[in-house]
């Protein structure tokens, strides 16, 4: 059961990329409503229709279950929603440090003259290379780093490596101009870490296997008396209200992907003045 999840879970993430956060709420919607219409429908049909007669306490107690698995559905639903705010704030906050960081190594690398600039041609594809190709790489399951980036920061620490010789041959008496220089660098190789740990804080499979089991309980307890068009149609907005609030979660749930989602673009241009 677990393992299916995950592998659903997965192959709905990366089909995400493809769409709209428009799109995966109306595909959402759309889908919860016919898939639970559908599900009240073969209850009624194969389940509870067999069934016909029931008095008032077995009514109180179907309409008692119905409502506590709607409202167990909610609380799940509220839990997602609020953690992948939750993520995409602190993600904002950490590219928009990460970004800061840049900047600051490069004034310090600009203030060095001809002497830095392979360390900040270094540092600018840095940049371009974090937005072009390890942003996607950050949206795309299995959550992967990309070499190129690795790249780039090896490139860096040995031009300012050169640096930091030469100034030390040159000037001793600057000693904190070294640590200076690998503090920043430092800095952007742990908001680079950072940025990995919270794309692979996916919500887990736990959840999303307690939310569908719910949905469909709830959809299997919606067929428990034969509905006319009218009751099939509020059926099937209820549950498309819960699909919508299922898109949400997908929508949060990966704060690299989307429109919802924290967008390269503070870091690669990090270096242009602000």
């Amino acid at each position: 059961m677990f393992a299916i999840v995950t592998t659903a879970v997965d192959a709905i993430a990366n089909s995400a990329n493809s769409f709209s956060d428009g799109a995966i709420l109306a595909i959402s919607a759309v889908s919860f409503g016919l898939i639970g219409g559908l599900l009240a429908f073969l209850a009624n049909r194969l389940w509870f229709r067999h069934w016909p007669k029931h008095d008032a306490y077995d009514d109180k107690l179907g309409e008692a279950a119905h409502s506590s698995v709607l409202g167990f559905s909610a609380f799940v639903l509220a839990l997602l929603i609020s953690n992948g705010l939750t993520t995409l704030s602190e993600t904002d906050k950490a590219v928009r440090l990460e970004a800061t960081t840049i900047y600051r190594l490069g004034r310090e690398l600009d203030a060095l003259g001809p002497s830095g600039g392979a360390a900040k041609q270094a540092l600018a594809s840095y940049a371009q290379d974090v937005a072009q190709d390890e942003w996607p790489r950050l949206a795309t399951q299995p959550v992967a780093l990309s070499p190129l980036v690795q790249k780039n920061l090896d490139d860096l620490w040995t031009a300012v490596r050169a640096i930091q010789e030469s100034q030390a041959a040159t000037a001793p008496s600057r000693s904190d101009f070294r640590s200076d220089l690998s503090k920043l660098i430092a800095q952007i190789e742990t908001s680079r870490s950072g940025r990995l740990s919270i794309a692979t804080l996916n919500i887990p499979e736990d959840f999303w296997v307690l939310l569908v089991l719910f949905v469909i309980a709830a959809s299997v307890l919606s067929g428990r008396d034969t509905a006319h068009r009218f009751g099939i149609q509020i059926n099937m907005m209820h549950m498309s209200a819960i699909g919508l609030a299922t898109g949400m979660v997908v929508v949060l749930d990966n704060p690299f992907r989307g429109d919802t989602s924290i967008g390269p673009e503070i870091i690669q241009h990090a270096l242009t003045p602000f």
